[in-house]
């Protein structure tokens, strides 16, 4: 893995800056270019896989448009779609392809391309206009509505339950819930649209441990650094010295809101409250502690986007929905506590 003397050495910059735009430091005055320069070198050293990877240049070179859910300034509050933008476009070049970066579907989109590649969690009526621009289109983090077009995503529903898992495993059961619910992306017939939330729901119901005080899901347009800090405000707020011994949070650019207003609020993670979330982007080894998180590859959501497209163009199939398994990875932000009532292990 990256260390931040391999990111500064990289990006030209001093490690105290380095190690301050990764924490998302509100006091650090650069400017949003040379943010995207340390995340963007961040991703490109915690990727190796193409390092070793010989090209595989294509005989049949197309042209793919990339739409992005979120501009430039959006993506560096949740670099999470940067990762797999990054992926897209090293397995794009692997594979000879030509990319065309589309930011407003309806000015100037290109004529003459072979297929479209979106990336991030578009509506039902943004999904509609996409699949009436081209018939080969690849989604990734959109699966609405279930009709003719590829999808990939990670498996949030299993990385939900891994990540409560190993609080049980390590004795907690009082964990509260810091979560969102992104209105851009609010479709289907139950309260929650997320996985991640129901699933937290249906888990701890299950196990006779869920307790709406400590249940906060905020209506978003973004899940990022601020709107955790938000949240987490408002949690402390409520909660006073009823604080749940953990919290699960839906994302890691969240839970990096969350500890800074913990830290701010002096809460020690995690002698005081413990934390784990999901996503396990190239930031969460260097923030403080280093976070507990529950990995979704990200950049081979991305390649594999690629390819699934690529194929399609090709050799039109049959629409594919494709979900990449997660890992949990821990670090620091977990303390086990003692309890008489041992959690299973494993759990199935």
């Amino acid at each position: 893995m990256a260390t931040i003397t391999d990111i500064a050495k990289e990006s030209g910059l001093s490690i105290a800056t380095v190690s301050r735009v990764l924490n998302y430091d509100e006091t650090l005055s650069v400017t949003d270019e040379t943010k995207k320069k340390v995340f963007e070198v961040a991703e490109k050293l915690n990727y190796t896989k193409y390092k070793s990877k010989r090209n595989n240049l294509s005989s049949n070179p197309c042209t793919i448009a990339v739409i992005q859910w979120l501009n430039e300034k959006e993506e560096l509050g949740d670099i999470y779609y940067m990762s797999i933008r990054m992926g897209v476009e090293k397995r794009a070049a692997e594979l000879g392809l030509n990319i065309i970066k589309v930011s407003h579907l309806e000015e100037n989109f290109p004529s003459s391309i072979d297929g479209i590649l979106a990336i991030g969690k578009f509506d039902q009526k943004t999904v509609l206009h996409i699949k009436n621009l081209h018939k080969n289109v690849c989604f990734i983090g959109t699966n609405y509505p279930l009709d003719d077009f590829d999808t990939v995503n990670g498996d949030f529903t299993q990385a939900t339950e891994l990540a409560l898992i190993h609080l049980l495993q390590n004795g907690h059961r009082k964990i509260g819930y810091i979560g969102v619910e992104e209105v851009n992306n609010l479709y289907g017939h139950r309260l929650y649209k997320s996985p991640v939330t129901n699933t937290y729901i249906d888990f701890m119901q299950h196990y006779g441990l869920f307790d709406d005080s400590c249940f906060f899901c905020k209506k978003t347009l973004a899940p990022n650094v601020s709107v955790g800090e938000e949240i987490m405000t408002a949690a402390i707020t409520a909660l006073g010295s009823t604080m749940p011994t953990a919290f699960f949070i839906s994302n890691d650019a969240l839970a990096l809101g969350c500890i800074n207003t913990l830290h701010k609020y002096n809460f020690h993670i995690p002698e005081d409250i413990s934390i784990v979330s999901i996503n396990d982007l190239s930031v969460s080894q260097f923030i403080t502690p280093p976070l507990t998180t529950v990995k979704v590859f990200t950049e081979e959501m991305g390649e594999i986007g690629i390819n699934t497209l690529y194929e399609r163009i090709l050799s039109p199939s049959i629409s594919k929905r494709i979900v990449l398994s997660t890992e949990l990875i821990v670090r620091g932000t977990v303390k086990a506590l003692e309890n008489e009532f041992a959690f299973p292990k494993p759990l199935f």
